[in-house]
């Protein structure tokens, strides 16, 4: 029925994404009660401390004890006030499977399954069906489709440039291209269709050499208006790199701190070296992709930045 959530894994999501809650606690709160996210997990996903995050669940704890607050599952037109609190707690569910924090493993394929399948759920339901849904769901689709590439045959981390484009699975690229024409039928674009937009753009390049970088710093520029996020920036001075535009990438790269993306500041460590290691300043690059190996908690991460390490080890070497 289109009133209600026949699914009892998608009502409990939207029964604990109440209203009442502060905006800032419901996707924790959700992330921890229903999928049963640890609070290191949940700060990962949120950038942002794991102590921030327990007490977001103290408050929202405290909240419903205050309150009385009943958790009825809502139906009909209560569905819709509590979709876009909902919607980025499957969209990061299906992050965490996509990379997961754990130290052991990378990718957590049921995770992935698991959004992919709640997303569909909205998709038949006409209260939610929205074109933000659509385009969640394409970029789902979008990703899932490189998630056999991401991992070599001897388990080893493949960065985009060097995954087999012959085993990203075409069929859900051709799904999520005819869910895409039906997200962008409207006059207003969602920050998941900007980044299913960005996912399009990858997969549509036929090598890595082939990518359209102009385009796709675009899409973040304006993706960056909407969701100004410091991952954001982060990535577009990624994208600069890729068009060897250094000064652009070290304008994005110095309005950042570590501490902006916590348990991720590996990303900026390893950002930096890579800049570092185009201008030449090996040392530079060296002490950054050190500071990354420090703060990487993956093991096949850690192994990734450590053949990074080994190979700006030997360009030194030839270039002294």
């Amino acid at each position: 029925m289109d009133t209600e959530i026949e699914d009892a894994q998608l009502r409990m999501i939207f029964t604990a994404c109440h209203p009442d809650l502060d905006p800032r606690d419901r996707i924790a709160f959700a992330l921890k009660t229903v999928s049963g996210f640890s609070s290191k997990e949940i700060a990962s996903a949120l950038l942002t401390k794991e102590e921030t995050v327990k007490k977001r669940l103290s408050r929202a704890r405290k909240a419903i004890l205050h309150s009385n607050l009943t958790f009825d599952i809502p139906q009909g037109k209560a569905l819709p006030f509590r979709l876009e609190t909902v919607m980025q707690v499957i969209y990061l569910i299906f992050k965490e499977g996509f990379h997961s924090n754990k130290k052991e493993i990378l990718i957590r394929e049921e995770l992935c399954g698991e959004a992919m399948r709640l997303c569909q759920i909205l998709l038949k339901n006409k209260n939610i069906r929205t074109s933000e849904v659509y385009a969640l769901f394409a970029l789902f689709c979008f990703h899932a489709a490189r998630l056999s590439s991401k991992l070599s045959v001897t388990n080893e981390l493949l960065d985009l440039e060097h995954q087999d484009r012959s085993t990203w699975h075409f069929p859900l690229i051709s799904l999520g291209n005819s869910i895409m024409n039906k997200a962008v039928d409207t006059d207003e674009f969602s920050c998941y269709h900007y980044e299913a937009a960005i996912a399009a753009e990858h997969l549509q390049a036929k090598s890595f050499e082939e990518t359209n970088w102009n385009t796709i710093l675009q899409w973040y520029q304006q993706f960056y208006v909407i969701q100004p996020m410091p991952s954001h920036k982060l990535t577009m001075a990624v994208v600069c790199l890729q068009k060897n535009d250094l000064a652009q990438a070290k304008r994005y790269l110095v309005q950042l701190e570590p501490h902006d993306l916590e348990q991720r500041s590996r990303l900026y460590y390893g950002i930096l070296s890579a800049y570092y290691t185009a201008k030449k300043n090996y040392m530079k690059g060296l002490y950054y992709i050190d500071l990354a190996l420090d703060t990487v908690n993956n093991t096949l991460e850690k192994e990734y930045l450590q053949k990074k390490k080994d190979s700006l080890l030997k360009e030194k070497c030839l270039n002294d």
